[in-house]
């Protein structure tokens, strides 16, 4: 069985829409909060995982249990939505500008969502993926961003890392992607 089963109204369905690049679902960031700034003194570089479910949250065991249920439940609901039993998922504290470029991935699908500091930037869909189009994803809200190679006819998400560097500003970001559908750019 792929994940948890899941109501066939679930939310996260509305991305595999071709007009529908990016689904934000909102959450309050600050049951988080606690949980996110305990790590991130461990987390000085990104922590990675993939493979079967189970194997992939194996090296977040550590973490606090509230950062590990959520973890969990979120690579469930996207192994669920994708249709498969293999995820990728990365835990990192980001200190500098990272991904500075407006892109859109190479990837299906890419679920990120930022336990601390400010979250990813987005270009909502029919504009063009210019600065002034970005829009913040608040902190601890869950974006599903749609890639280059989501299907044909589908379009992607243009996107990026918030600025931060020389701000003292540290993020510590969850990305989770399904690790058999991803090239190199």
């Amino acid at each position: 069985m792929l994940g948890p089963k899941r109501q066939a109204d679930d939310a996260w369905a509305n991305i595999h829409a071709p007009d529908c690049p990016i689904l934000i679902e909102p959450r309050n960031a600050s049951r988080f909060a606690g949980a996110a700034l305990s790590v991130l003194p461990n987390e000085q570089q990104a922590r990675s995982s993939a493979g079967r479910l189970e194997e992939a949250l194996a090296a977040f065991s550590n973490l606090p249990p509230l950062l590990q249920e959520d973890m969990r439940a979120l690579a469930q609901r996207f192994a669920w939505l994708m249709e498969t039993d293999a995820i990728r998922i990365r835990l990192e504290a980001i200190t500098r500008d990272a991904c500075k470029k407006i892109h859109a991935d190479y990837t299906d699908l890419r679920l990120i969502t930022t336990y601390l500091g400010p979250g990813s930037e987005f270009v909502p869909f029919g504009l063009s993926p210019e600065e002034a189009n970005l829009k913040p994803i608040p902190t601890g809200h869950i974006g599903l961003f749609k890639g280059r190679l989501f299907g044909a006819g589908h379009a992607p998400c243009f996107h990026r890392s918030p600025r931060i560097e020389g701000r003292g500003q540290t993020r510590l970001v969850l990305v989770i992607d399904t690790p058999d559908r991803e090239r190199t750019a």
